[in-house]
């Protein structure tokens, strides 16, 4: 049986395991979990609830070229390269480094050419409660330049038709494979304006701009409302891929089903590594990664 660890404060509580540093479980005062979850393949396999890395997202034709040279990721998404194929941080077993009542704090190490991407790489993961917010901080340390871009990707499903606001004023269009265009669109007059609120579109699989950097301090992100509670999301990152869940598979004997849950993955902007002018991912030995990302849970209202 897996082992799970749990986190909690006098309102807030949630259950993770070591593969994929995964959560499992998310619960405000007691009531229903706001995330999905199932053991079934299907659902394994549509990232619920996982840490995403050491790139998240896409990456045309999985290549990726540091200084002149090009570095090949597994392509396991057609010819593009999704959450860093097969062998990403989602499917290895996360060393428990440190386990308190309201803290959870896990690491891996990546070896050069994991990934098909050069350096050594620590990665660590801290989950932290205080009252009502579900703070992550993810640290990355490398012997070498390498592309660095985590993701957490828990599929909310906070009852009813949830509606997102999104401060972002722009958004990045895709192309038939679901990679950026290199694009970078206003959102006026388009499906993806949630900067005052509105139910997502079914197609959306996408990454709204939040800022051209990492911010030094969690920003606001965005607001999903639903039947059963209010999700408020501050963090560092410079995008936030929204996802409708439309592939989500049906699991017999569950809740999960095509657009039973809503991702909201702040994150790096999709495929930066092979775009100029997109923020870079690029992390050195005197440069590492750094993310913090908070989520906050309310009871509707």
């Amino acid at each position: 049986m897996t082992e799970c660890y749990t986190l909690s404060s006098d309102r807030l509580s949630a259950r993770f395991e070591r593969r994929g540093a995964r959560m499992r479980a998310l619960h405000l005062d007691g009531g229903p979990n706001l995330i999905l979850d199932a053991d079934a393949p299907d659902f394994l396999a549509a990232y619920g609830g996982v840490l995403i890395g050491p790139v998240a997202n896409r990456v045309r034709e999985g290549r990726a070229v540091i200084d002149g040279q090009t570095h090949q990721m597994p392509q396991n998404e057609g010819t593009t390269c999704l959450h860093s194929g097969p062998d990403g941080v989602h499917t290895q077993d996360w060393t428990v480094t440190e386990q308190g009542g309201a803290q959870l704090a896990l690491s891996l190490v990546l070896q050069d050419g994991a990934c098909g991407l050069p350096g050594r790489r620590e990665i660590t993961a801290t989950f932290t409660i205080v009252g009502t917010t579900l703070s992550l901080s993810l640290h990355a340390l490398t012997d070498a330049p390498t592309p660095m871009a985590l993701a957490h990707h828990p599929y909310w499903a906070l009852g009813g038709t949830p509606v997102l606001r999104c401060p972002a004023d722009h958004y990045l269009p895709t192309d038939s494979a679901n990679l950026p265009t290199g694009e970078v669109a206003a959102v006026t007059g388009t499906a993806f304006d949630f900067r005052t609120g509105r139910t997502l579109p079914p197609e959306i699989d996408h990454n709204l701009c939040l800022a051209r950097a990492r911010r030094a301090v969690p920003a606001p992100v965005a607001t999903l409302t639903g039947d059963a509670a209010t999700l408020t999301i501050d963090s560092t990152e410079p995008g936030l891929q929204v996802y409708s869940g439309s592939g989500l598979p049906t699991v017999p004997g569950t809740d999960i089903a095509p657009f039973a849950g809503v991702a909201l993955e702040p994150q790096d902007w999709p495929n930066a590594v092979n775009t100029p002018g997109f923020p870079p991912v690029l992390i050195t030995p005197e440069s590492p990664y750094r993310q913090i990302t908070r989520s906050t849970l309310m009871p509707a209202t």
